[in-house]
C-alpha cells in the first residue's frame, strides 16, 4: 500500500509541475492571488495536510533524549499486537481443542524466527523496501530496532514456556541445541541493550563491535542439529535473511570495485585514455574556516546521484582498516557537463576518521579514495509553488545541492517553483566560505519568475541548534588553538562579506534564528503546495516540526499551501560510521 501511495505521489508531483509551469508562464508572481474565499474542492488537500501534521509532526517523548512521532507509536502498537496475537491466540488447534503451553512455546518460536528476514531487510542500506516506498534506509532503521526488541520478548516467552514444562530429554539445558538457543537469546538481549540511545551515543565504537558479535550469534540455533535436517527444514526462515545480506554485500563491493577500476567520468570525456589506465583517484583536500574540510574527488564513471544523497568514502591510508567507510552528504549536483563531474564533501573535523583526515593533509598522505553509493532518499522537489530549505552548520551540505538543482532546472527546463528560500544558521560569518563559490556561480542569470531569498543568521550562542553536540577531542582543540594564526589567514583568504554583499537576494543577520516566526511568514506568502526541508541538530528539527504541526484547514481551503516536511538529521547526514558498523546493522 505504501509503495502504491509513493508511486501515485511521484506521478501527481510531475502533474502539478506541468500545471504550475503553465500557470506561471501566463502570470507574473506578483499577480497570483494567494488567498481567496473557501473552496470546498480543496477539502481533500486540507484533510491530507491535517493528517500529516497530526501523525508525523507531533511527537511523544521517550525518556530524556528520544521521541517518537504519533505514526511511529501507532505502527509499533499494530506490529506488537499482530505478533503477540499470532503467537498467543492463533495456534494450530482443532475445533474444541484447548490450548496448552506447548502450543504457545512452538508458535512463539516460529513467529520470532519468521521475523529474521524482516529485521535484516530493514537494517540494510541496499534494500527493496526503500526502493518501493521511497522511505530512506536511515528512517527504516527505527523499524529495524523496534522489530528486534519485539522479537527479543517473543524469544524469552518461547524459552520461559519450555522451562515451565520441564527441561528434560532433548529440551535439557545440557543438550547442544538448547544451549545454542539460550546463547542466541542472550545475544539478542544484549544487542537490544547496547542499542539504547544513551549507551550507543556514549560508547559508539563499543556498540559497533558488540552489534557485530551478537548479531552473528543469533543464527546459532539453526546449525546445532544435523546439518541437512536443521538447515533445510528452517530454510524458509534462514535462507531469505542470508540471501538479503549477501546481496547487499555484493552490491557494496561491486560499487567499490567499479570506483577502483573504471576511472572517472571526467577522464573519459576530456582526454583520450592513457596507455596504463589510472586506478581510483586521489582527492583534493582544502581547509576552510571553522575547522571544516572540503574534499573534492572525480566522479566514478558510472556514478549517478540525486541532490541530497550521500556516499561512503573509503581512504585506505587514512582508515584504521582498508575497508572502513564513512558516509558524507554530496554537496554537488549531478550534471553531464565535464566541468561539474566531481564530488564535493563538506566534512566537519571531529574525532576518529575526520581527525586523521585533518592531520593527514599536512603530510599529503591521503592516497586513493573509493566511493560507495549513492545512499539515502532525499525529497523530490517537483511541483511545489514554494520551497523552504533550513540548515544548521554543516547541514548546509544537504540543503545546498537541493538549491543548486532547483536553480539549474529552472535555467534549463523552465520554472521549477515560484519561490525558493534558504535559511542557514552559523556561528561565524567566515563559515559562509563553505558554500560561497557555489552560490556566486548559481545566482547568475536567474529566471525572472523565480524569487530566491537566502537568509544567513550568524550568532555564536546558537550552537545548540546549529551543530550536533559531539565535540572535538582534546588533541584537535589544542591543535586548533595553536593554529589561530593559520585560521586567521584562512578567514582572510575567504573574505566573504565583500564578495556577496552585492547580491540582493542574500541577507545576513547578526542574531539568533527565530524559525517559528520565519516559517509563519513564508507560509503566508506560499500558494497551493509548499515543501519544507530541514537538516540540523535535533533541537532545530524539533523547532521546525513544532512550527508547522498545527492543522490549517481553513487556510488551505482559502488557497493556502499544503506542507510537505522532510527532516534530515545530523545523525543520518553527518555523523560517521565504520564499515564494520555497517555490516553489523544489517544482521
Amino acid at each position: 500500500m505504501i509503495s502504491v501511495i509513493n508511486c501515485i505521489d511521484i506521478v501527481f508531483a510531475y502533474f502539478r509541475a506541468r500545471r504550475q509551469r503553465r500557470r506561471l508562464s501566463q502570470a507574473s508572481s506578483t499577480s497570483l492571488s494567494l488567498r481567496g474565499s473557501i473552496d470546498l474542492l480543496r477539502l481533500p488537500l486540507a484533510l491530507t495536510d491535517t493528517f500529516r501534521a497530526l501523525s508525523f509532526r507531533w511527537t511523544i517523548p521517550i525518556g530524556r533524549s528520544y521521541s517518537l512521532n504519533v505514526m511511529q507509536v501507532i505502527l509499533t502498537g499494530i506490529y506488537i499486537a499482530a505478533l503477540y496475537s499470532w503467537s498467543l491466540i492463533n495456534s494450530d488447534l482443532k475445533p474444541g481443542q484447548k490450548a496448552v503451553p506447548r502450543d504457545w512455546a512452538n508458535t512463539t518460536g516460529r513467529v520470532a524466527a519468521v521475523q529474521l528476514p524482516l529485521i535484516v531487510g530493514l537494517g540494510m542500506k541496499n534494500n527493496l523496501i526503500s526502493l518501493l516506498t521511497g522511505v530512506s534506509f536511515d528512517k527504516l532503521n527505527y523499524l529495524h530496532s523496534m522489530a528486534s526488541r519485539v522479537v527479543m520478548i517473543l524469544i524469552w516467552l518461547h524459552a520461559a514456556t519450555w522451562a515451565s514444562l520441564g527441561m528434560v530429554g532433548d529440551k535439557s539445558i545440557i543438550h547442544p541445541d538448547v544451549q545454542a538457543g539460550v546463547i542466541a537469546a542472550i545475544a539478542l538481549t544484549l544487542l537490544c541493550i547496547v542499542w539504547i540511545r544513551p549507551v550507543r551515543s556514549k560508547a559508539y565504537e563499543i556498540f559497533l563491535v558488540a552489534h557485530l558479535i551478537f548479531a552473528f550469534m543469533l543464527p546459532l540455533r539453526q546449525f546445532t542439529r544435523d546439518a541437512q535436517v536443521a538447515f533445510f527444514s528452517s530454510g524458509e526462515l534462514v535462507w531469505p535473511a542470508m540471501v538479503l545480506l549477501a546481496l547487499d554485500r555484493v552490491i557494496r563491493f561491486g560499487r567499490l570495485a567499479i570506483s577502483f577500476f573504471t576511472g572517472s567520468r571526467a577522464s573519459t570525456t576530456e582526454s583520450p585514455p592513457e596507455p596504463t589506465p589510472r586506478i581510483a583517484s586521489s582527492p583534493k583536500i582544502e581547509l576552510l574556516p571553522g575547522h571544516l574540510i572540503r574534499l573534492t574527488t572525480t566522479t566514478p564513471k558510472f556514478f549517478r546521484w540525486r541532490p541530497g544523497q550521500s556516499a561512503y568514502l573509503t581512504l585506505p591510508k587514512i582508515s584504521r582498516t582498508p575497508l572502513e567507510g564513512h558516509p558524507f552528504t554530496i554537496s554537488t549536483i549531478d550534471t553531464d557537463s565535464s566541468q561539474n563531474s566531481e564530488l564535493k564533501f563538506l566534512i566537519q573535523v571531529r574525532k576518529g576518521f575526520t581527525k586523521r583526515l585533518y592531520d593527514a593533509d599536512e603530510t599529503k598522505t591521503i592516497g586513493t579514495i573509493l566511493v560507495d553509493g549513492p545512499y539515502s532518499t532525499p525529497p523530490r522537489l517537483v511541483g511545489y509553488d514554494s520551497i523552504l530549505l533550513i540548515a544548521g552548520g554543516t547541514g548546509v551540505s544537504f540543503a545546498l545541492p537541493l538549491m543548486l538543482d532547483i536553480v539549474e532546472r529552472s535555467k534549463s527546463n523552465g520554472i521549477v517553483c515560484r519561490r525558493l528560500t534558504l535559511v542557514w544558521a552559523v556561528r561565524q560569518l567566515e563559515h559562509i566560505a563553505w558554500i560561497e563559490d557555489d552560490l556566486l556561480g548559481a545566482l547568475k542569470d536567474i529566471p525572472p519568475n523565480l524569487t530566491i531569498n537566502i537568509h544567513i543568521f550568524v550568532a555564536s550562542e546558537q550552537n545548540d541548534i546549529e551543530e550536533d553536540p559531539e565535540k572535538l577531542d582534546d588533541d584537535t582543540l589544542s591543535k586548533a588553538e595553536k593554529e589561530n594564526s593559520s585560521n586567521s589567514d584562512i578567514n582572510e583568504k575567504y573574505n566573504v562579506s565583500s564578495r556577496i554583499s552585492s547580491l540582493p537576494m542574500i541577507k545576513i543577520y547578526q542574531e539568533r534564528a527565530d524559525f517559528a516566526t520565519f516559517i509563519k511568514d513564508e507560509v503566508a506568502q506560499a500558494h497551493d503546495c509548499m515543501s519544507v526541508n530541514v537538516c540540523g541538530s535535533e533541537k532545530m528539527n524539533r523547532m521546525v516540526r513544532e512550527s508547522i504541526r498545527t492543522p490549517r484547514m481553513a487556510d488551505i481551503l482559502r488557497g493556502g499551501p499544503t506542507i510537505s516536511l522532510h527532516v534530515e538529521s545530523f545523525e543520518n547526514a553527518v555523523r560517521v560510521y565504520s564499515f564494520i558498523g555497517d555490516y553489523c546493522t544489517y544482521i
